[in-house]
């Protein structure tokens, strides 16, 4: 099975991508996906997006939508609305 990298963004890289990361993480190991998180501030996530070439984006805030992969808004991870469209939506980027 493939690893799939998963970048979280979020303003400061604290506690927001912590959450938004530890549930990524829960979601995948439940759905029999290995992954690995990298949390960052939506300043970094470009310059990470080139260097880790992660397979999705999860961001906490408003992110360039041309960093090469697909961004998905994980405002819902921390809130709970429309988590379970959020969560397809991710899961449907790291089935593909």
């Amino acid at each position: 099975m493939v690893m799939k990298k998963i970048l979280v963004a979020c303003g400061t890289a604290m506690a927001t991508s912590t959450i938004v990361a530890k549930k990524v993480g829960s979601l995948c190991k439940q759905q029999g996906i290995q992954c690995a998180t990298v949390q960052c501030t939506a300043d970094e996530a470009e310059s990470k997006a080139r260097s880790l070439r992660p397979d999705v984006i999860v961001g906490t805030c408003d992110l360039l939508e041309n960093l090469g992969v697909p961004v998905i808004n994980g405002q819902a991870f921390l809130t709970g609305v429309e988590s379970e469209k959020t969560m397809d939506e991710l899961l449907a980027v790291l089935s593909s």
